[in-house]
């Protein structure tokens, strides 16, 4: 508790600091305390996300971002760090289009050696992008070892359950531990929404009878029943990931003629 006192007893005193800030001004006793206050949120924002006090974070943001610290600071590396845990923490509030803004800017602008820096970005990254329909390449995943999410993304990307069910429990501990796994268990309706369209490529039918896809379901080894088919549809449907409606009587799925799997929609709505 002591450090976090320090920091914030420094953070308050950096923020309130009276000598104006000027961008360049060489860092000695003339100038103003403010240069250092974004540093000073990064730690404590390290140290809260350990601590798992979230809540805090937001008496940094809005001092911080009232008077626009965040982008007048000269040193890359202080901003590359706010961005990265300012993402996170729109993550964790499931404001998915804001936190892949921070992270993206985080990952373009860090120091191009700092491969561990990275990797630490991507692993909050790529959960965002992946319930937003954007897949990452097999080289991207190689280059920074980013093994645990190579089942995740073969799994999506076919629309193969088995394999997205797999990685996810074999890899379980990790990503509860990042704090990503239930977002990664939101993906799972996107890879429900592939298999849909992967069946109706291989029929070739705008009518998709239930028992069909529930076949397909039992052949990646998952017994599921017609009404449990009917419900991830309607979910499906609801949330704009299908274009179409059932007919509950004929229990068939009658798919829209135009762009009945819209790309759009994955993208928006992640």
């Amino acid at each position: 508790a002591l450090p976090i006192s320090l920091l914030q007893e420094s953070f308050s005193k950096t923020l309130n600091d009276r000598k104006e800030y000027k961008p360049g001004a060489p860092l000695d006793e003339n100038g103003s305390k403010k240069a250092g206050v974004l540093y000073i949120v990064n730690r404590l924002f390290a140290m809260y996300f350990r601590l798992n006090t979230l809540r805090l974070c937001k008496n940094l943001l809005r001092p911080i971002e009232s008077r626009s610290l965040h982008e007048v600071s000269e040193n890359k590396g202080d901003k590359v760090t706010y961005r990265y845990y300012v993402g996170r923490l729109a993550m964790f509030e499931d404001q998915y289009d804001v936190a892949e803004e921070h992270l993206d800017y985080a990952l373009k602008h860090c120091y191009r050696g700092a491969r561990g820096n990275k990797k630490r970005i991507l692993n909050y990254l790529l959960p965002v992008k992946l319930l937003r329909g954007r897949l990452p390449t097999q080289y991207l995943l190689q280059k920074y070892s980013l093994h645990e999410f190579i089942p995740l993304v073969h799994g999506i990307r076919t629309g193969d359950l088995r394999t997205f069910n797999d990685g996810l429990q074999k890899y379980q501990d990790l990503f509860i531990r990042r704090g990503t796994y239930l977002l990664l268990e939101k993906c799972k309706t996107v890879c429900y929404r592939n298999l849909f369209k992967r069946v109706s490529v291989v029929t070739q039918r705008a009518q998709l009878p239930l028992n069909q896809v529930a076949t397909s379901f039992k052949w990646l080894g998952m017994s599921i029943d017609l009404d449990e088919v009917e419900c991830i549809l309607a979910n499906l449907i609801f949330r704009g990931y299908v274009r179409g409606y059932i007919s509950h009587s004929k229990r068939i799925l009658v798919l829209s003629k135009k762009d009945p799997f819209p790309v759009s929609a994955v993208v928006a709505r992640g």
